[in-house]
């Protein structure tokens, strides 16, 4: 059942994205592994918190691209496995020249009682130095969830140390204008993921 249920969320995700994107219309026509939004949805009203314990809004998006995976630090399949990804994708970026200084990852933990921003600092660094991790209040990572087509659900009993944390595993694109501009849902691969991206970019451009 606890592999079960992240896919169902995924697939929860993934619908409730399409409908969201059939909403302002249709989805873009890229082939890409996932969808685009041909009116990306703007971030508004973030309220978050970085590892360094410093306040993130929607104004840390802008002037960059991020990808942001939402999940966890006690995560013990999913996380680790899609910030590997991302690592990956990070380097081939560097290589391929698309890295530049705007593009940023992010994990957004929604276990905020016992991802502590200390605790986050040192979870992605074990990954990439670069890159960027955030928590906040249970009802704003609710709002920033939303926001972003993420689907989570923590248990109400956290009495054993190592409760798990079902969530949905996309990976989201924030454009430079701090809004929602594509989703990857899962299976992912580096060398797919830059190859869309470098389809995105070129089209943003």
């Amino acid at each position: 059942m606890n592999k079960i249920l992240p896919i169902m969320l995924a697939a929860i995700a993934l619908t409730a994205g399409l409908w969201f994107a059939r909403q302002q219309n249709t989805t873009t026509q890229m082939e890409i592994s996932g969808f685009a939004f041909p009116s990306p949805k703007q971030l508004a009203d973030i309220e978050l918190i970085d590892q360094n314990s410093q306040p993130f809004n929607e104004d840390l998006f802008k002037d960059k691209w991020t990808f942001i995976y939402v999940g966890y630090t006690f995560c013990p399949d999913a996380c680790p496995m899609t910030l590997t990804i991302l690592d990956q994708l990070y380097k081939k970026l560097a290589d391929g020249d698309q890295l530049r200084d705007d593009v940023a990852m992010m994990l957004v933990s929604i276990d905020p009682h016992r991802d502590t921003p200390e605790r986050l600092n040192s979870y992605v660094a074990h990954f990439n130095d670069s890159f960027v991790g955030a928590t906040g209040e249970p009802a704003k990572l609710k709002s920033f969830a939303n926001q972003v087509s993420a689907i989570y659900s923590v248990p109400d009993d956290k009495s054993d140390p190592n409760y798990l944390v079902d969530h949905s595993s996309s990976i989201i694109l924030i454009d430079p204008n701090a809004a929602v501009h594509a989703i990857f849902t899962p299976p992912q691969q580096a060398e797919d993921l830059a190859k869309d991206f470098a389809v995105i970019r070129d089209r943003h451009s």
